[in-house]
């Protein structure tokens, strides 16, 4: 939280814990109404209060405004959104979208039938990892074989490299695609 919604927060419950005070006095009959009326009729009578207490209200509308309607995250709040943030006692690391989706592109180009690829990598609010790749194969691929292999090889690497574990790869076969040679030769 930063330090202008504490201070929102703050003055809010200040108004708040006063209202409620003032209110229980008057329900209680420890001060009276008529009293209370006549010392706020006397303050919005002098301009210098007045113009105060405009000033106060405006400062308040604005900070409520901005305590409604915007939303300010922390650092690591705005970090969490572009990687996964993993802290020790000597410092933080945020391994970002890129360097995750680079590390699945280089496991997964090791596999010759895949012809090309796409990932898409999700973290959800607990930093879980999942992976959807989207790949096209060769005609002579075996689907189901080559799936489990790219499933285990890039969930070793990444934690291999990242000490991560990957929530689910799902992979998905875009196409099959007919080498070239074939092609040419079928013609």
């Amino acid at each position: 939280m930063k330090i202008i919604d504490k201070i929102i927060l703050c003055m809010f419950s200040v108004m708040i814990l006063l209202i409620s005070v003032l209110s229980s006095f008057v329900i209680f009959g420890w001060v009276d109404v008529t009293d209370t009326y006549i010392i706020i009729t006397k303050l919005l009578a002098d301009k210098v209060s007045c113009n105060i207490l405009l000033g106060l209200n405006a400062a308040f509308i604005l900070l409520a405004i901005k305590g409604i309607f915007f939303e300010s995250k922390s650092e690591e709040e705005k970090s969490s959104n572009i990687g996964i943030l993993l802290e020790n006692d000597d410092g933080k690391l945020i391994i970002t979208k890129e360097t995750l989706t680079s590390i699945v592109n280089s496991v997964v180009s090791g596999f010759e039938s895949v012809k090309s690829q796409q990932t898409r990598i999700i973290l959800d609010e607990n930093n879980d990892l999942s992976i959807i790749l989207t790949i096209e194969v060769s005609d002579n691929a075996i689907i189901k074989e080559l799936s489990n292999n790219i499933q285990m090889r890039v969930k070793e690497g990444i934690k291999k490299s990242l000490d991560i574990d990957v929530k689910c790869l799902n992979i998905k076969v875009k196409n099959m695609v007919v080498p070239v040679e074939e092609q040419k030769s079928n013609s």
